[in-house]
């Protein structure tokens, strides 16, 4: 619930977390293999994913808390089990992590859900987001693309913005977004001045915490000066007719 008043406090739309059906998404030699990373919640792969999964209740409880304080609510379904559940508790729209994004079987079976997709790339190839544009368009039209470079953290040079510019060629007829996993703001609001319709980035409470997403996320301060910046470039973009305008009346006269 802390982490969804931040981002409420921080001007963000809607807060995305992970949803994954363990003993659905994983076999039992997954599950029981020995888990000895420095990032472990447990003696087993089991117990660590078992540790950090909330359960439905904790979902439920935290979909009428983001209801009441104003922010939409939603998570990547990381099974087709998980999307089952995320559907019966009616998000505003799947999110599909890059992981997913060369599952076809999960893509159909989630584009008949009929609820908007957001589809990040990390991890593909052109020839693939053409693949996933053709399965999913036909079902579901309402979905967009997210650039993304699977990195935790991401460093510029593996950024590849201008793969927004090649999507918005390649697809016209969807939105294109961008989905960030580097240190800092400027890449994300430069995406946005490229066109990105959707940003995603991670966020934390506390960059130091055990876990390797940790330092490749955003902490309340970054986040809401992200927004800010996001929001004054929006209202930059403008118009693309070159013209006089009012505002430039008064130097106009002058000089």
């Amino acid at each position: 619930q802390k982490v969804l008043l931040f981002l409420q406090d921080c001007g963000a739309d809607c807060a995305k977390f992970q949803k994954s059906e363990l003993e659905y998404k994983f076999n039992k030699k997954a599950l029981e293999r020995p888990y000895t990373s420095k990032h472990s919640w447990g003696k087993t792969y089991g117990e660590h994913k078992r540790h950090l999964e909330f359960s439905h209740d904790q979902y439920r409880e935290l979909k009428k808390y983001a209801e009441e304080i104003g922010i939409f609510f939603t998570a990547s379904g990381m099974d087709e089990m998980a999307v089952e559940f995320l559907h019966e508790l009616d998000v505003p729209f799947f999110k599909v992590g890059s992981g997913d994004t060369n599952n076809f079987p999960y893509l159909e079976k989630t584009a008949k859900k009929g609820r908007p997709m957001v589809i990040s790339s990390g991890m593909q190839s052109m020839n693939t987001m053409h693949q996933v544009y053709q399965i999913v368009k036909p079902i579901n039209p309402n979905f967009c693309f997210l650039q993304c470079t699977s990195a935790y953290p991401l460093q510029p040079e593996d950024v590849n913005l201008r793969v927004i510019s090649a999507y918005q060629s390649a697809f016209p007829d969807i939105p294109i977004g961008y989905s960030g996993h580097e240190t800092g703001i400027a890449i994300s609001v430069a995406a946005v001045a490229m066109g990105a319709k959707v940003v995603e980035r991670h966020v934390t409470l506390d960059k130091t915490w055990k876990g390797s997403d940790h330092q490749a996320s955003l902490e309340p301060n970054e986040l809401a000066e992200l927004v800010k910046a996001i929001r004054t470039v929006e209202k930059a973009m403008g118009s693309p007719v070159k013209q006089l305008l009012p505002c430039e009346m008064a130097c106009n006269e002058k000089v």
